[in-house]
């Protein structure tokens, strides 16, 4: 395929709404079955507060603005190995699984590290990726 040989980076990218920094407000009773479904270890969810919409006069409802979050997956050797030899019947979940082997942060992992950065809320990440 040409297009191996042609990419050098592929980008997904999404935008999720920005909590407001002025009436965000840590959940306190939090189900962890909640960030376990966005792949939230239990380690993690100790360790983070997680926040939710609350609104005031400066947001109208919770949220102020927007943050993106982001996949990249530059092209490998191995990806290139692993399109080339699949001809036209391209392996997307082996291409994925090596990507992520050689440290690409997917859009949800990504998601994660805003939500622990207080930037955002569990259901905006939710709202935005779909893993199986």
């Amino acid at each position: 395929f040409l297009i191996a040989n042609a990419i050098n980076l592929v980008v997904a990218q999404r935008l999720v709404r920005k909590l407001c920094p002025y009436c965000k407000r840590p959940i306190r009773d939090l189900d962890p079955a909640i960030p376990r479904k966005l792949g939230f270890t239990d380690e993690e969810i100790e360790q983070t507060t997680f926040y939710e919409p609350v609104g005031c006069d400066k947001c109208r409802g919770g949220y102020k603005g927007r943050v993106a979050i982001f996949e990249v997956m530059p092209f490998t050797k191995a990806i290139r190995r692993i399109i080339l030899e699949s001809a036209e019947n391209i392996d997307e979940e082996a291409i994925r699984e090596q990507a992520i082997k050689e440290g690409m942060l997917t859009l949800r992992a990504y998601g994660r590290e805003r939500i622990k950065q207080g930037l955002t809320s569990l259901e905006e990440v939710a709202a935005v990726t779909m893993e199986t």
